[in-house]
């Protein structure tokens, strides 16, 4: 075998459009475990967004959550990283101030709304399953999500990575801008699992479909980005697999690992 552990992404890669998992895919990541070979899920999400996906795909291993600020296995914590309280105040703060967008607040297992009717928080509420509560005392974070429209969160985005050298911002799709601790990468928690399992990174697999996911497709021996990406992921990384609704991460596996 040419690989022995697999990292993916959820949304747009290892979900299609109506954010199900087709039986494919499903197929194929049930005949990976059956041969020893790990398929480990690599998300923005917070755990409990993440819990019904690897119960669904019968997986028992680790998690890396909010994009390897916090990874986890059966409910252990094994690595958490964090925004301190103070830079959260600061953020929100400044964000209140610069834009009128959805902001929202996640620590561990709690996602944390301002409005719990607001458009965008009913949305990401269908599409994770997850029920918010309501903001309060708000402290450490692991994840602030911004929601709005495209050319607001861009406008936003710009303005943060020019006051903020703290904590890194990227969109994790057009509308969404996610925050986190400056040291978090989906690269170092796939680094910090290899190192925990022994797996060599020559041996590894990635799949992402958007700019969070960059570091860690360069990080793997073999890194696809899905053919629904981005125009400027799609140039900045060679290797290209099929679309998150055309099973993208089934052809790459069968098709073009060693290429």
């Amino acid at each position: 075998m040419k690989y022995e552990c697999i990292f993916s992404d959820i949304d747009g890669t290892l979900l299609n459009d109506q954010h199900q998992i087709s039986f494919k895919t499903k197929a194929k990541v049930n005949e990976l475990t059956r041969q020893g070979i790990p398929f480990i899920l690599v998300s923005a999400r917070m755990p409990k967004g993440m819990k019904l996906i690897q119960q669904k795909l019968a997986l028992k291993t680790p998690m890396i959550c909010y994009s390897g600020g916090l990874i986890v296995e059966n409910d252990k914590v094994l690595f958490s990283e964090v925004i301190d309280a103070q830079t959260v105040s600061e953020l929100l703060d400044f964000i209140a101030q610069q834009s009128e967008v959805c902001t929202t607040v996640y620590y561990q297992d709690c996602w944390k709304v301002k409005d719990i009717q607001d458009p965008w928080v009913k949305q990401e509420s269908q599409i994770t399953g997850i029920i918010p509560e309501m903001m309060k005392d708000v402290k450490e974070a692991h994840k602030i999500l911004c929601m709005g429209e495209s050319k607001e969160i861009s406008i936003l985005e710009q303005k943060l990575l020019k006051c903020f050298k703290n904590v890194n911002v990227y969109r994790s799709k057009s509308t969404y801008l996610e925050i986190m601790s400056r040291s978090v990468s989906k690269a170092k928690a796939i680094k910090m699992i290899c190192r925990q399992y022994q797996i060599p990174l020559d041996k590894t697999v990635s799949f992402g479909d958007h700019h969070n996911d960059i570091e860690m497709l360069k990080t793997t021996q073999w890194g696809f980005v899905m053919n629904n990406a981005p125009k400027e992921m799609l140039d900045q990384i060679k290797r290209h697999t099929l679309s998150n609704n055309d099973d993208g991460i089934v052809y790459a596996l069968e098709n073009l690992i060693g290429e």
